[in-house]
Parts: structure tokens; sequence; C-alpha cells
């Protein structure tokens, strides 16, 4: 009898900690943000300084959706209407400013790479002065609360909400010049949604996602409106 204890002890403690959270991968998650490969030496920092900002005044902006990457949980997502119709709007945020005359998206099917200049090239078919692109990534955190040792029992997996999820969403975007890849702003943002649920009637990552890039880009529309406010002719 007490061998049957101590071995279901061990296979509890085992399940609870199976089960616990793992938290985000912050570090790994940003570099999947980046739309240019980081090269650094001397000539690219020169590079760098020589460059001068050249937007005309009002200039026009074309908004490019960086398709998603990273592994099969993170890519449960996409890029929706509504998510493109928040930069869309800028425009009438900033009418009192004279600063951005017209903003419009980049079709992918005038992409021929998924690099910067790739990027600014199709920009630049569509007649834009800058582009803006924006880049996201997402990831799922599950595990059980202290009620999850319940679903032992299998049948309680059908109505205790045992089960806890945060759903992280990350975006990023900058601003370019079309013609010399002058870097006017970057900003970021994030939003993590958190639930509770039941196994059988849980949401999908897909949802989570969703509901967690909705509010990542609203905070990301307001710091690129922000900074967008201080560029320099």
């Amino acid at each position: 009898m007490k061998k049957i204890i101590h071995t279901f002890s061990i296979l509890f403690i085992l399940f609870l900690t199976g089960c616990s959270s793992t938290g985000f991968n912050r570090g790994a998650l940003q570099k999947q943000l980046s739309v240019k490969s980081p090269v650094v030496n001397d000539a690219e920092i020169a590079k760098a300084l020589k460059l001068k900002p050249n937007l005309p005044r009002p200039f026009k902006v074309g908004v490019y959706f960086a398709p998603p990457k990273g592994h099969y949980n993170q890519q449960d997502w996409r890029w929706e209407t509504k998510d493109k119709e928040i930069f869309l709007e800028i425009p009438k945020e900033l009418k009192n400013t004279e600063l951005i005359s017209e903003v419009f998206q980049i079709s992918q099917a005038t992409m021929i790479g998924d690099d910067l200049q790739s990027i600014r090239l199709a920009a630049a078919k569509h007649g834009a002065d800058a582009v803006l692109v924006i880049t996201g990534t997402a990831d799922v955190d599950r595990y059980n609360n202290s009620l999850g040792f319940t679903y032992i029992l299998l049948v309680t997996a059908f109505f205790i909400p045992g089960s806890e999820v945060d759903a992280l969403f990350m975006t990023n975007a900058t601003l370019w010049d079309v013609r010399n890849e002058y870097l006017y702003l970057t900003a970021e943002a994030e939003a993590i949604v958190h639930k509770t649920y039941i196994p059988a009637f849980g949401k999908q990552n897909k949802e989570l996602f969703s509901e967690a890039k909705s509010d990542a880009l609203s905070k990301l529309k307001l710091e690129v409106l922000k900074m967008a406010q201080g560029i320099k002719k």
C-alpha cells in the first residue's frame, strides 16, 4: 500500500512540474522582429552617419506588414484587415500637422524578397516617400493552476477551470526613407492576454493571439504617432 501511495505521489509531482508555467523567451522573440540583419563594422557605421533626412512635406507613407516568423505555435496568427486599418488612419490623427498626406498598404504581390531593400523597392513602386515596416511575433504559455491536479480523474477536464494561458504578442514599427534608407523612427509594443479556462472549452492560440495583437497594435500606433511628430524635414 505504501509503495502504491509513494508511486502515486511521484506521478503527481511530475504532473504538476510538467504543467508549470515556462514563461517567454523575449530575447529570441525580439530577433524575429528585425527586418534588417545587423552588420556591425566601421564601414556600416560611417555609412549610417552620412545618411540625412530627405522627406518632402507632406510625405506619402507605404505600410508593409511583414509575414509571421518563428516555430509552429508562434506562426498561428495572421495580419487581419482590422490590424491594417489601425495604421491607415494615421493621416486623420495628424491632419493638423501637415506631416503625412497619404498612407497606403504595400501589396505583398509586389515583393521580390523579405529584406529591407526589397521592401523599399516595393514602396518606391507604390510611389511612397517613406515605408513603415510593421513586424510581429507571438508565443503562448499554457499551464495548470492549483486545480489542475483534478485532471487525473479525466472527467474533470470538462468542468474544472484548472488551466491557464498567457498569450503574448510583440510588435515593432520602423519608418525608413525609401530613397536612402534613413531611419526616422522605431517603436515597440507588446500585450499579454491571460485566461483561466476549462480544457474542453479553452480558446485556440489564434483566437488569443488575435486579441493580444489588437491590444499591442493600438499601443504601437500611439508610439508611432508620438514619435512621428518629431520627424525633421
